[in-house]
């Protein structure tokens, strides 16, 4: 099956080690100089024009981080309606990412997905799963290795939640490296879990807030663990790495802000990260 994916980063490069095995795959770069380093992983066909990039496609894959996703979108040409996964974890100020691609793309065949699992892990060929947000008549069962699918109507819920696991994570960092305790971290995740009232929805993304908010290889957990213990490194991480909580915090503070939902953890992470509120704070949350 020929496949795009549209990015290079990390869960990108993670996703076309599984989508190679039994696919031709076109890998979208935003920078022709990124390819010399890629092909040293992959020879599969790389390709700088977008639009050229998906002429033989016959699903995509929407890979990139969360800044770049309007762009994207916003410049994609497509003469047929194929099969459209996004991975990209992130929403617009006032629009979830599916959402907005639906409406642009005038396509229905666009679809949501989410892990368990970390970018880092995709490289292994380990048994991982997948967490889809409807139906897409088993499509992604064929070119992917397991998954679970939840009802259409959860499709925003998923998204936010999504957004949601990596913003919690960056508060499992701080509470680690605060109290260099796996309990501790276990309570402050079911007591931000319990701020969320959608049983269902749980199942399939619980797996993701576990490996988001417990590792090293996440990025927002090391984030978090940088806030305690080597705030003047902030920047330099920030600029280095793509922590797509840290951006998204902000956006997803002012969002639910301008809908009068309150969620005590975002304005706690959020009056911590963003107004430099002290990081100890967060130990009241768990009491």
């Amino acid at each position: 099956m020929n496949i795009t994916v549209i990015g290079c980063g990390a869960f990108a490069i993670g996703m076309t080690n599984l989508l190679k095995e039994k696919n031709k795959i076109t890998m979208w770069v935003h920078d022709e100089k990124e390819i010399t380093k890629l092909e040293k992983q992959f020879k599969i066909n790389y390709m700088t024009n977008l639009n050229d990039s998906i002429k033989n496609a016959e699903a995509i894959f929407i890979l990139v981080s969360s800044p770049f996703f309007k762009d994207i979108i916003d410049n994609l040409k497509l003469n047929k309606t194929i099969p459209i996964y996004i991975g990209t974890k992130g929403m617009l100020e006032d629009e979830f990412l599916t959402s907005y691609a639906k409406k642009v793309l005038k396509n229905e065949e666009i679809y949501f997905f989410a892990g368990p699992n970390l970018a880092s892990d995709l490289k292994n060929n380990n048994p991982i799963g997948f967490t889809l947000t409807n139906n897409d008549h088993h499509l992604f069962k064929k070119i992917m290795p397991n998954y679970i699918v939840i009802d259409e109507e959860y499709e925003p819920h998923l998204e936010f939640y999504s957004i949601l696991k990596n913003i919690i994570a960056i508060g499992s960092g701080i509470i680690y490296e605060l109290t260099k305790s796996n309990s501790s971290i276990a309570t402050y995740l079911t007591k931000a879990l319990q701020e969320l009232d959608n049983s269902k929805i749980l199942y399939g993304t619980i797996g993701d807030y576990f490996m988001t908010g417990t590792s090293y290889n996440s990025r927002n957990f090391t984030l978090g663990t940088l806030i305690v213990k080597d705030k003047s490194s902030l920047k330099e991480y920030l600029e280095n790495n793509t922590v797509e909580g840290y951006s998204m915090l902000y956006v997803l503070y002012n969002y639910l802000h301008g809908k009068q939902i309150n969620l005590k953890i975002i304005n706690l992470l959020y009056s911590i990260i963003y107004q430099n509120k002290n990081e100890n704070l967060l130990l009241d949350y768990l009491k």
